[in-house]
């Protein structure tokens, strides 16, 4: 009853020791991958900031860029700039290239 129960308790031991040592190993690996994840999405943020920026007159970029700091979303700093018809165009243009491309990169990363 002794030897069951002590290789039981070792056998457990072993088991849990395993799982925890993977579980470490790929916790690191995706801290690492969550971390460069985050600097593409931020590096992508700033690429379509700027787009929309050279669709803007200064003084827009100006009170985007007070708005933003401010902690506004980018979606609703943009509606209070009184935008022309044909900046609106062009920005949802920005918006859809960069949804599709989103989606392009989302379709291969799940192959």
């Amino acid at each position: 009853m002794k030897k069951t129960i002590a290789t039981t308790f070792l056998l457990v031991t072993i088991l849990v020791g395993g799982i925890t040592a993977c579980n470490s190993s790929n916790s690191s690996d995706a801290s690492q991958s969550n971390a460069s994840q985050s600097q593409e999405r931020t590096q992508k943020r700033e690429a379509v900031r700027k787009q929309i920026e050279a669709v803007l007159t200064p003084e827009q970029v100006q009170q985007l860029q007070t708005k933003l700091q401010q902690g506004e979303k980018m979606r609703q700093a943009l509606s209070s700039l009184n935008l022309t018809p044909d900046q609106k165009t062009k920005i949802q243009e920005i918006y859809k290239a960069n949804y599709a491309q989103r989606q392009k990169q989302s379709k291969e990363n799940s192959q």
